[in-house]
């Protein structure tokens, strides 16, 4: 029976990982989904429903690959990604922080084996 409930938990968890919806919180926007484009001021990204969202860099944001820090210059098109933004002023979204790497799926994947 744990062993099923587990298999559930994580199941739910990487569901939700990769329903690349916006999920807010107050004034601030989760972006999840697929590098697209890489700009010198932004990145687009495209999520789980297909929608193109187009969020712009700072340079006070912070970057991790994989829970460790890195730099955006290691961020690839097709990199799976997370991005924790705020609107600005004109309504833009701009980059708190970034997350990206395959750390959550190399997780679930040894989880699944045992």
């Amino acid at each position: 029976m744990t062993h099923r409930m587990i298999t559930a938990i994580l199941t739910l968890s990487l569901a939700l990982a990769f329903t690349g919806t916006l999920l807010a919180h107050g004034d601030a926007v989760h972006v999840t989904g697929f590098v697209r484009a890489i700009n010198p001021d932004s990145l687009t990204v495209e999520t789980a429903k297909h929608e193109m969202i187009t969020v712009l860099l700072t340079p006070k944001m912070e970057v991790t690959r994989s829970n460790a820090k890195a730099s955006i210059k290691d961020l690839k098109v097709g990199d799976r990604v997370v991005i924790h933004a705020d609107k600005n002023k004109d309504g833009k979204l701009e980059a708190e922080a970034v997350a990206f790497g395959p750390a959550q799926a190399a997780a679930a994947h040894t989880a699944e084996k045992h």
